[in-house]
């Protein structure tokens, strides 16, 4: 996977390392990626790094290439068409996935939590990636515009609730054929959901760094998961989450009563803001 590229980019949702559909597709340019690992562009958020080191590469990536169009990776200039399509045809084919039916419709509908909460409802690993990697873009800008970490809230409980789970991957969910065993290919597919999960905790609880809320023991829990566990190891890594320190840690961030507490404040927030909309 060339780190660089939309395979890598937390907008391009339909694929993850070597887990995905075999074309991709841009939340932010609309358009199916027929060469994901040859194109990026200015907005890359890249999906193997934590927050605040994605957000210092993006500002990098984007003094090279333009956030405005999809560029060749290899030489920085705008495809204009090569490489990508928006063509009706081409939307359909794509749409017929069940994943990459919600996906495209991210930010279409009535609001991009209803399609976070369709994705989460989704079986499959496919699913996963589309909701721990539009989540992590979704909260990044809530926060941007003047949010704050709450608005990741629920999104963290349903990733946390279910991140000590075994991820169901399916030989048909591998983009690309490697010369390891597939029983291997299969386990490293594995682990790379279970790390995005843990990153996209990751930057809630770091979204919630400057308060005294005990999210914020969260932020660094992909880098802990990799000290402790030191090889790409699928077992070693679901059993920390299980029954390790990564276990623990996520209890003392949100626990189920900190949870109800949270979104009861949330929902009387939500209506304060919507009764002065309707004041006005």
């Amino acid at each position: 996977m060339l780190v660089l590229s939309c395979v890598n980019c937390a907008f391009n949702a339909l694929q993850y390392d070597n887990l995905g559909t075999a074309v991709g597709y841009c939340t932010e340019h609309r358009r199916v990626l027929t060469t994901p690992a040859l194109t990026t562009c200015g907005r890359l958020f890249r999906n193997d790094l934590m927050l605040r080191s994605a957000e210092r590469e993006q500002g990098l990536h984007e003094a090279r290439f333009t956030p405005s169009a999809i560029s060749s990776l290899a030489t920085g200039k705008v495809v204009d068409g090569a490489r990508t399509s928006s063509s009706t045809a081409d939307l359909a084919a794509l749409a017929r996935d069940a994943v990459a039916a919600e996906v495209m419709q991210y930010g279409r509908l009535g609001s991009k939590i209803e399609s976070l909460a369709r994705l989460s409802m989704l079986p499959k690993a496919r699913a996963e990636i589309g909701l721990t990697s539009l989540g992590r873009t979704y909260v990044r800008r809530c926060v941007e515009r003047g949010g704050v970490w709450s608005s990741g809230l629920h999104l963290f409980w349903w990733v946390k609730s279910r991140v000590a789970e075994e991820p169901d991957v399916q030989v048909d969910d591998l983009r690309e054929s490697q010369a390891l065993p597939l029983s291997r290919q299969m386990d490293l597919a594995r682990w790379s959901v279970v790390m995005l999960r843990l990153t996209f905790l990751s930057d809630v609880a770091e979204h919630a760094a400057g308060t005294k809320d005990p999210i914020r023991a969260a932020r660094d829990l992909p880098e802990q998961a990799a000290r402790a566990t030191q090889s790409l190891s699928f077992r070693k890594l679901l059993h920390w989450v299980r029954r390790g320190e990564g276990r623990r840690i996520l209890d003392r961030a949100l626990t189920q009563r900190a949870y109800e507490r949270l979104s009861e404040k949330v929902h009387r927030e939500q209506d304060r803001a919507g009764a002065g909309t309707l004041a006005k």
